[in-house]
């Protein structure tokens, strides 16, 4: 008989994948990173990230936008990790570049002798040329197995995220008679992700993940003025739509050795 975390891990599995690829009015998109990884010391680490995303909807493929990180992770213990780290992402379309700062905590928590479930939560603070929001909260939860599989040497695993935003562009909001009776940043929780991800493992230093990710926007709200994907009924225009999509990734990232091995030189990505 299977143990209980087997059967969470294969329901998740099934419920994740599913129902989502019948979704209508979804976008698809194609994300391509690279990342390198050094350590510093025995407890910090730097990793430098790049990641182009290209819109699959049209004829023509075009770049939705260009993602440049750096990031310092610091390793307390076995069980918690901390990082910090900044982003910019440019969007070509509209010639604007946002940035971040980011900090983020993550604890490891032990299931049994097969799956180990990973928590964290993440703060970012935004410039100001990201109008959706101000600040975001992201919590995330990560189910995987604790050793690599021998088939292929690979590691899945399935994550869920939950973005709370706070701050940003006001919204109009109306009554039934059209009226006009609030203007306000949409704060909430208003954006989920699903993850399904095989990690594998290339070699010592390389590491090849291929993930698919459903990107869900919603209204989880108690308050009538603090939704998005609200109509303005004097234009008929909504205003900030959901932004759904079907994200089908590849990930190529690249550990340097620690400074007291011999060196291995990157190669060119």
């Amino acid at each position: 008989m299977k143990n209980t975390s087997s059967r969470i891990f294969l329901l998740f599995f099934f419920l994740t994948l599913f129902p989502l690829f019948a979704v209508a009015q979804y976008k698809t998109r194609l994300w391509n990173s690279y990342s390198l990884g050094m350590p510093l010391t025995k407890e910090l680490s730097l990793r430098g990230s790049y990641m182009k995303s290209l819109g699959m909807d049209d004829s023509q493929v075009e770049t939705a936008f260009n993602w440049y990180s750096l990031r310092l992770n610091y390793k307390y213990n076995k069980d918690w990790n901390f990082g910090m780290g900044t982003a910019w992402m440019h969007v070509p379309s509209l010639d604007r570049t946002t940035f971040r700062f980011i900090l983020e905590g993550t604890h490891r928590i032990v299931l049994d002798r097969r799956y180990v479930l990973r928590n964290s939560l993440q703060f970012e603070a935004h410039n100001d040329q990201e109008y959706r929001f101000d600040q975001r909260v992201i919590l995330s939860s990560r189910i995987g197995l604790r050793k690599r599989l021998d088939f292929l040497k690979v590691a899945p695993s399935l994550s869920y995220f939950l973005f709370y935003n706070i701050g940003g562009a006001p919204i109009r909001y109306f009554n039934e008679q059209g009226e006009e009776i609030a203007r306000k940043p949409s704060n909430g929780l208003h954006r989920g992700r699903i993850m399904a991800n095989f990690n594998f493992k290339i070699s010592d230093p390389l590491r090849l993940s291929i993930y698919y990710m459903n990107q869900h926007e919603f209204n989880l709200v108690l308050s009538e003025t603090n939704k998005i994907n609200v109509l303005n009924p004097n234009t008929g225009r909504i205003q900030r739509p959901f932004n759904n999509q079907h994200i089908i990734g590849i990930s190529l990232s690249y550990q340097l050795k620690g400074l007291n091995t011999d060196g291995v030189l990157p190669f060119n990505f």
